[in-house]
């Protein structure tokens, strides 16, 4: 492989995860058509070729399809934000992981900043 190819999947790759991430941050926002589009999509590993046979539409309604969604989950990422609080959230959680704080403050902390909104141990 050489490596303008490596280079390629490399930016596929990191694509492919922000989808995910966004689609793990913003499909409730979805319609339920691309919601099911981007989920089967996400978790099948299919091509959108596959994706249209498996939704009963043509390759460029698929397409068109997936790309409203991706767009749209884009918009609310440079709107919210969520994805890059979420990151700060993590790394100051990290951060206070190994910090010498007393554990009942640690443990009020981990409760402050679990994603998950249940209190996590530190």
């Amino acid at each position: 492989m050489d490596s303008t190819q490596a280079f390629q999947d490399e930016m596929l790759l990191e694509q492919r995860v922000r989808f995910g991430e966004l689609f793990d941050l913003y499909s409730s926002l979805l319609t339920e058509k691309q919601r099911t589009a981007c989920e089967i999509l996400l978790r099948g590993d299919l091509t959108i070729a596959e994706l249209a046979v498996e939704l009963g539409m043509t390759r460029q309604g698929a397409n068109d399809l997936i790309k409203r969604s991706k767009d749209y989950m884009e918009e609310m990422e440079r709107n919210l934000k969520l994805r890059d609080i979420r990151g700060r959230l993590e790394s100051l959680s990290s951060i206070i992981v190994g910090s010498d704080l007393p554990r009942s403050f640690l443990d009020k902390v981990s409760g402050l900043l679990s994603l998950k909104g249940e209190s996590e141990d530190v």
